[in-house]
């Protein structure tokens, strides 16, 4: 067994029958004080001690490195934290977009009462509104230390990806190759349209912003070799084969060796070596931050951090798009056709017009109409994409963001419409069973 089947051989063994297919949803925040400035991990009442706190009152299990508390777990809940002291929300998958928002809603109920006792406040604002990100330190790990010096001369705006930004991602099953390749080529064609229906972010230090979809920019000055999408994934026969050679032809920056991480100046391939060690191949997947990336499923990476009811929406909207073969065939004949030299120039008009960049022709606002129409949904899922329909018209939350701002002057009170609140629903664990 070569380096090549060594990664094609771990993407199928991801296989899953179709009665098996779930959904994986993290969720990203920020934790912001009264005045919108941002909350380090080792602020008061910042990452640390919020996770220091639900390991004393929530009964959560911690997981500490080097000292400090970067992870806890309750039951099916994760939460983790980012290079720049961001929350990130994750469960075991989930079949039933109810479900996975009952979690969502049960995880606020869980961490509201920690964060609000400190006078802070958890938002779904994608990039930090008001502070500069030289404002607050890193996150104290060894890999973010080694990623952030790596970016320095790698992208621009790699640092404001590692400390300021926030998404919403969904992981997705496939259940063979050409399953695979149809949902991994759907995905890699929506990523303008997602990034600009779900632009959330209209401010910088304190200011309107006039680029829009902007975290796409971050991740496009943050290593073009590692961010982006695959040209390849523009052709019909689009394959795990594909997606390793391109995985194993990155740069590693650091590896996984007896546990412990080290510096590696090499490609991933390089860096797997000749002992096929499957802990450091799952770590090295993590490495690479295409738009859409493989491991044992697909992740779809290009939503912005969204409030409710916005993100159960954007979750059944992927739902419906890739677990109803009709939807995705129909996805198929309105975006089949659609070029790596299109998407290019499209993308770069996205940041000058928003929703009304076009693709293909047609305006993005017109596109997310014709998806929403070419959809047949469930009762409860239409329910959730009712609610982001104006988004995907083209009535973008950063445009509502930028409407209140040019009211009040205040940006504060802008993103208060990001502002983390609970929800009166039905908790998980009471839910009957099935969609």
């Amino acid at each position: 067994m070569d380096k090549l089947d060594f990664v094609i051989n771990y993407i199928e063994s991801g296989e899953k029958p179709e009665t098996e297919e779930n959904l994986g949803v993290e969720c990203e925040h920020l934790i912001l004080k009264e005045d919108g400035r941002a909350v380090g991990y080792f602020d008061n009442g910042g990452t640390q001690d919020i996770f220091n706190d639900l390991v004393k009152n929530q009964g959560f299990e911690p997981h500490i490195e080097e000292g400090k508390i970067l992870s806890c777990k309750k039951g099916e809940f994760s939460i983790s934290t980012e290079p720049g002291g961001q929350i990130e929300f994750s469960s075991k998958q989930k079949r039933c977009v109810k479900t996975i928002e009952a979690g969502i809603l049960d995880f606020y109920d869980l961490i509201l009462p920690e964060i609000d006792k400190y006078g802070n406040g958890l938002y779904t604002v994608p990039f930090q509104p008001v502070s500069r990100i030289e404002d607050y330190e890193i996150l104290p790990k060894e890999r973010y230390y080694a990623m952030f010096d790596y970016f320095k001369k790698h992208g621009k705006l790699s640092h404001l990806m590692m400390k300021g930004t926030t998404s919403l991602q969904c992981s997705i099953d496939f259940h063979n190759e050409k399953d695979y390749s149809r949902k991994y080529g759907m995905a890699t064609r929506l990523t303008n349209i997602l990034y600009t229906l779900f632009d959330n972010v209209a401010f910088k230090e304190n200011r309107p912003l006039d680029i829009y979809a902007y975290r796409a920019k971050i991740w496009e000055n943050t290593d073009p070799a590692r961010t982006g999408v695959l040209e390849r994934a523009f052709r019909p026969d689009f394959s795990y084969k594909d997606y390793a050679n391109k995985f194993l032809a990155t740069d590693a920056i650091f590896t996984l060796e007896q546990g412990e991480f080290k510096r590696f100046d090499g490609t991933i391939g390089e860096a797997i070596g000749d002992d096929f060690d499957l802990e450091k191949l799952e770590h090295l997947l993590t490495m690479v931050f295409f738009d859409v990336r493989t491991k044992k499923f697909i992740e779809i990476r290009m939503i912005d951090s969204l409030p409710w009811p916005y993100n159960v929406g954007a979750v059944a909207l992927i739902n419906n798009i890739f677990y109803n073969d009709d939807n995705l065939d129909r996805m198929w004949n309105l975006l089949g056709d659609m070029t790596y030299k299109e998407h290019l120039r499209s993308r770069e008009e996205i940041y000058k017009k928003g929703p009304q960049a076009k693709l293909m022709g047609k305006k993005i606002s017109r596109w997310g109409e014709e998806i929403l129409s070419a959809l047949d949904v469930n009762d409860y899922d239409r329910k959730a994409l009712q609610k982001i329909v104006p988004l995907m018209e083209g009535n973008t939350l950063r445009n509502k963001q930028l409407e209140i701002y040019n009211r009040t002057y205040n940006v504060k009170e802008a993103i208060e419409i990001n502002r983390v609140k609970t929800v009166p629903h039905t908790p998980m664990k009471d839910l009957k069973t099935g969609c």
